[in-house]
């Protein structure tokens, strides 16, 4: 018995040994391992690669100080300018889709672009902060149909505030929203008579949800007339542009490089209700009238001329004797309107106001 004891005494003491050797081994390879795999990812994935080469040489080392310049500039105005330019959403009211036009090519792109169904629903749009107490522009498609406490603006930096709206012009396009705030960036309001076709210009808003987005493009075209506003007195002188503009864009900010608001984004024209690279803006000169008026007292009150007219083409200036085709011509009168008591007359073609130039409807 003491033989046997001994004999299996010494068996354990062997295994004892053994598993000792063996984790330690364990221990050693574990800390080998982890030591590579922690190389692996924080040297070859972080930047110290070791003797992994990684990349090449830039191969473009010098860029020409027109371009770097231009960078710059782009860079410097979205900065600038993204702060003044807002988030909004809407809680809106039941509204039918018009259905006298089921196929249209042209499109106002917020709330969202949604198809409006029997029920409530919420759409995002953007808007531009006009004053440093909270009176931000937008426009009205995106809170005409708004629940009473229904909107909701979202600064750059986060901050949430329930919104009131003030007024709204449906000629226009235009809405002016408040909200309860002080100290607040304001957007600088440029001359939108002075923009030029082949200009740069960035769009800046909040397109598919996609908070405080910066695209760029160049003036297009100016004076569009594109038929969107179904207002009997509508008033239609776009700012075209190719920068990208998407639904819920509407509302925000065409900024020309000097970091001035020359439009408020409006509409798109489009085959699949996102951009094809037409986007149209309604220029900054006609808000700031719009603006003034609506804060001050709801609405806008115009002067009516009393008139029907149309713009002079080629035809008609051989027609009437006209050398080239110019000004707008008088085709119908209000009895006891304003033009008819001023001594206009049918078939009248006025040439200019006030010493400027009108050679479309919508610019007289």
């Amino acid at each position: 018995m003491f033989t046997i004891f001994e004999e299996v005494e010494g068996m354990f003491k062997r295994s004892v040994i053994t598993s000792l050797v063996l984790i330690t081994i364990g221990i050693i390879f574990g800390a080998l391992l982890v030591s590579n795999f922690s190389g692996g990812v924080g040297d070859g994935f972080a930047g110290n690669t070791g003797d992994i080469k990684l990349g090449g040489p830039p191969p473009v080392t010098t860029v020409s100080q027109g371009i770097k310049g231009m960078s710059d500039n782009f860079v410097t105005v979205a900065k600038a300018v993204t702060p003044s330019v807002v988030s909004i959403t809407v809680t809106t009211v039941a509204r039918g889709r018009d259905s006298e036009r089921p196929q249209d090519f042209f499109h106002f792109f917020g709330p969202e672009f949604r198809q409006r169904e029997p029920e409530r629903s919420q759409g995002a749009g953007s808007g531009v902060i006009i004053t440093p107490d909270g009176y931000i522009a937008t426009n009205n498609h995106v809170v005409e149909d708004a629940d009473k406490g229904g909107i909701e603006v979202v600064l750059d930096d986060k901050t949430r505030f329930k919104a009131k709206l003030i007024g709204t012009d449906p000629s226009t396009d235009l809405a002016i929203i408040k909200i309860d705030a002080k100290d607040l960036t304001v957007a600088a309001l440029g001359n939108s008579d002075n923009v030029q076709v082949g200009e740069w210009v960035l769009a800046i808003g909040n397109p598919l949800g996609l908070n405080s987005t910066v695209t760029a493009g160049i003036i297009s075209a100016v004076g569009r007339n594109i038929g969107i506003i179904r207002d009997t007195y509508k008033i239609e002188n776009f700012i075209q542009t190719d920068a990208a503009i998407n639904p819920g864009n509407s509302g925000g900010a065409l900024v020309n490089m000097n970091g001035e608001v020359i439009g408020i984004n409006t509409a798109i024209a489009t085959t699949n209700a996102r951009y094809q690279g037409y986007g149209f803006a309604v220029p900054v000169n006609l808000l700031k009238t719009i603006a003034v008026d609506l804060i001050k007292d709801g609405k806008v009150v115009r002067g009516y001329i009393g008139v029907q007219i149309s713009t002079v083409d080629q035809t008609m200036a051989s027609a009437i004797g006209l050398s080239k085709a110019e000004g707008v011509i008088v085709q119908g009168l209000v009895k006891n309107g304003a033009g008819e008591k001023a001594g206009l007359k049918e078939g009248d073609v006025i040439l200019s106001v006030d010493g400027k130039e009108t050679n479309a409807a919508n610019e007289l």
